[in-house]
């Protein structure tokens, strides 16, 4: 009853996060790896919490940490929330932070960022659609007859004009939060074509085992 309300793609939940963990202390001293992600971060639900989702998750970050080897972590879709902390740059400095064009980096998604951080941006602009002042000022005239009527039609207009504007919000986000941002801040090293990704990656891993041989 208190779990997610949808399991979806690109976040990690406890297992999940564990198998992240497992493999990434398979490889060290042994394999390169390669992370091509599209991540939104971690389930904070109730549900995944009790399952020892925090202590999971940080099992990542002492994974990155640990890790003796190269990592090229690229982010193809989004890169946000937890996943933005336990795959930091700071971690490790064998680790090389890359990102498609067109993809996303921050701390949090414009989504998220737009219910839980603005959400009184979010309801000022709500209170300034013309439909929601007219239906405000005829409930506020109506008999009892007709309120439940206009408080309908309220909830309604209200329900609809909420997720536009978080829609708008959230796209301001985003355009503000880009991957040239994240460069700029030194949370990636590099943004890359689709075209030229898998020759970007086999370029990274080449410079660590030539710069390591050299020593």
């Amino acid at each position: 009853m208190d779990g997610p309300d949808a399991w979806t793609g690109g976040t990690l939940f406890p297992l999940s996060a564990k198998k992240v963990a497992r493999a990434i202390n398979s490889a060290s001293n042994n394999r390169p790896i390669v992370v091509l992600a599209n991540l939104s971060g971690f389930d904070g639900s109730p549900e995944s919490l009790r399952l020892l989702q925090l202590e999971f998750g940080a099992e990542i970050g002492r994974a990155v940490v640990n890790f003796s080897g190269p990592i090229v972590f690229v982010v193809i879709g989004r890169y946000h929330g937890g996943a933005y902390v336990v795959f930091s740059k700071a971690l490790n400095p064998n680790l090389t932070a890359l990102a498609l064009q067109g993809s996303f980096a921050s701390v949090i998604g414009g989504a998220p960022a737009a219910a839980v951080v603005f959400p009184r941006k979010v309801s000022a602009l709500v209170e300034q659609d013309s439909e929601i002042k007219m239906l405000r000022e005829r409930l506020l005239k109506s008999t009892p007859a007709d309120r439940l009527q206009f408080e309908n039609r309220l909830k309604k207009r209200h329900e609809k004009v909420l997720l536009e504007q978080r829609g708008v919000v959230a796209q301001e986000f985003d355009q503000i939060h880009t991957v040239e941002r994240a460069i700029a801040q030194g949370s990636l090293d590099g943004i890359v074509s689709l075209a030229l990704l898998r020759k970007s990656i086999v370029e990274e891993i080449e410079k660590f085992y030539t710069t390591l041989s050299s020593k």
